[in-house]
């Protein structure tokens, strides 16, 4: 917790907007009947709050339920840093990567979660890929700490399905 807490308060400096929480490939509708933004549509918005600009961007570009290649997520990250030329790109890709890295530690637990609590096995299928944008994620220098703890606590070769997990699938 205490890694946790040094990691997030490095978020406190962002100045909030709105942010989605929830902004996926599945909560994206294509409208083409419209121009422009107009043409995609949002639904699944009720946990909707104030946070950190990059929130959403890592929520569609680390999709639990999709691959998204590296490259791919580097290229949009890089065209939303050159729309908001306010946003200092170092400050952005830390915040980026400590929201990344508690987003999918929260995923990884949800998703084991379902799988053993509730009798939903199709979750665990999802956990090498969130391992996989875990591991990247914690690559960053602002996770350095953290990465040396899931280094030291979870074991490479134990992030993806745990055998606890698989046995009840």
């Amino acid at each position: 917790r205490t890694l946790w807490r040094g990691a997030l308060r490095k978020l406190a400096e962002d100045a909030p907007v709105f942010v989605h929480r929830d902004y996926h490939a599945q909560n994206l509708i294509w409208r083409p009947g419209r121009e422009g933004l107009a043409r995609v549509g949002l639904i699944d918005f009720q946990d909707a709050l104030a946070g950190s600009p990059a929130y959403d961007l890592i929520s569609l570009l680390e999709d639990a339920r999709r691959d998204v290649a590296p490259e791919l997520a580097e290229s949009m990250t890089a065209r939303y840093l050159a729309a908001m030329p306010e946003t200092d790109p170092e400050r952005f890709r830390a915040s980026a990567a400590i929201l990344a890295a508690q987003r999918n530690a929260k995923i990884i637990g949800i998703f084991a979660r379902l799988a053993k609590r509730d009798g939903k096995p199709r979750y665990l299928q999802h956990l090498p890929r969130v391992w996989g944008y875990m591991r990247r994620d914690l690559g960053h220098p602002a996770l350095a700490a953290l990465k040396s703890w899931y280094d030291r606590t979870i074991p490479e070769e134990s992030r993806g399905v745990p055998a606890s997990l698989e046995a009840n699938s």
